[in-house]
């Protein structure tokens, strides 16, 4: 079976930390700071997602404004372009989305609504724990086996190893 964003959300939650287009832009790196998040969905003034804003977005705008940054807004900066996937979509699918889209962050959208957030990290640290999983059912299944070539080291061996027949 394969993992779900629903997989995802289940863990971590559907709790979404945004910020508002008409937010300034240090209030924003305050708000990704505070949060330790690296990036959030932007909302409009009916509660709308209408962008994403990152770390990346603020550091390549310190790049080019310098301190004029302090007077730009979230909307002058975020991705209006933003990929977003579905609680049904298959992990693998989402990854690769973000992948060609270069995104590190896909909001979750359920219904056109604001549903959770999935990060790179969120798809690692499944992936990660799904894979140790697997190793571990595959460790059980070969051990647990009759199979001949390989004994679990808390088996007995055969009457035959070592010994000589008389």
């Amino acid at each position: 079976m394969s993992s779900r964003v629903f997989h995802i959300l289940a863990r971590k939650g559907h709790t979404v930390i945004t910020v508002r287009e008409d937010d300034p832009i240090p209030a924003v790196a305050d708000i990704l700071a505070r949060h330790n998040i690296g990036g959030a969905p932007v909302v409009g003034p009916d509660g709308g997602m209408v962008g994403l804003v990152s770390e990346k977005m603020i550091v390549n705008a310190l790049s080019q404004r310098g301190p004029d940054i302090s007077a730009l807004r979230a909307r002058d900066i975020m991705r209006t372009d933003v990929p977003t996937a579905t609680p049904d979509d298959s992990i693998y699918d989402i990854a690769c989305r973000m992948t060609y889209s270069r995104s590190r962050h896909m909001p979750v959208l359920e219904d056109g609504k604001l549903a959770g957030l999935v990060s790179i990290g969120d798809i690692v640290k499944l992936r990660a724990e799904n894979a140790e999983q697997e190793a571990a059912e595959l460790q059980d299944y070969v051990t647990g086996s009759d199979h001949a070539a390989v004994q679990s080291q808390e088996s007995t061996p055969p009457a035959y190893c070592g010994k000589k027949d008389a």
